[in-house]
């Protein structure tokens, strides 16, 4: 489906990220990824994917650095230009009354959702551009289609910014054949669901009650919305945000973590 196309993945280093990581080179891609801190899943996945890991690159970056997002893409572009950008950054939100966060705390999000995602976004964009064809994909939140819970304000505002970017370059780019489009994730099991149920045994059916569907939904299963829209058969998509999250944005469910 992805045969030698070239896709970069930027915050690939949670559940979530290696499963959609696991998926694309599956299905034939060649793979660059970033991480910031923490490649313990990465190193693992590569130590048990040999085959596949030949197919992956990996380059360590601080996505609101300047610098490191230029020696990042020098060297990510340097053999060959980028097919699909998928923009999956990470940053644990601390729950806390937004009138007693700092206007440094919300840009610190936007900077490192919307801010990220435009930057890299100009460097990959010329050559999309020379072949009339582009993919860029962003992970959203279901905060950002449903009603954010009070607690997580400043990463929401990073997240609507993100949403704001992905309509406003959809239409921007349209007519240059490049497609933006968003998947927007609740209750999927993802690294920070699951060590907060760890910490919490009662969230993990809280979340589930939360969820129409009734369950907590597998980070392959938010993956495989990635792959969708990454593909050829999302061909007549862009400025779309699917949602991926059991129907719990139809419901005032609105407390628990989404992902």
């Amino acid at each position: 489906m992805l045969s030698k196309k070239h896709v970069l993945i930027s915050g690939c280093n949670g559940g979530i990220g290696i499963e959609i990581l696991k998926l694309l080179v599956k299905n034939g891609a060649k793979i660059s990824i970033s991480y910031h801190k923490n490649r313990d899943q990465i190193d693992n996945f590569l130590a048990e994917n040999k085959e596949d890991a030949k197919n992956i690159q990996v380059y360590q970056a601080d996505l609101t650095n300047d610098n490191d997002l230029d020696a990042m893409l020098n060297s990510v572009l340097k053999d060959q230009p980028v097919d699909i950008f998928i923009h999956l950054p990470t940053h644990p939100y601390v729950h806390k009354d937004l009138m007693k966060t700092t206007w440094d705390d919300i840009q610190n999000h936007i900077d490192l959702q919307a801010k990220s995602f435009f930057n890299i976004s100009k460097r990959l964009v010329p050559d999309m551009k020379l072949k009339k064809h582009g993919i860029l994909v962003n992970i959203l939140t279901s905060y950002v289609v449903g009603k954010p819970p009070n607690g997580v304000g400043d990463y929401v505002v990073g997240k609507y910014s993100l949403l704001g970017l992905t309509k406003s370059m959809a239409v921007a780019l349209a007519d240059k054949g490049i497609r933006v489009n968003a998947v927007a994730m609740g209750s999927i099991m993802s690294t920070s669901l699951r060590e907060m149920i760890r910490e919490d045994l009662d969230l993990h059916d809280q979340v589930k009650s939360a969820t129409p569907l009734g369950r907590i939904g597998d980070s392959d299963e938010a993956a495989s919305a990635v792959l969708f829209l990454a593909s050829a058969e999302a061909k007549f998509i862009t400025g779309q945000i699917l949602t991926i999250d059991g129907g719990r944005t139809l419901t005032e469910n609105i407390g628990v973590p989404a992902y």
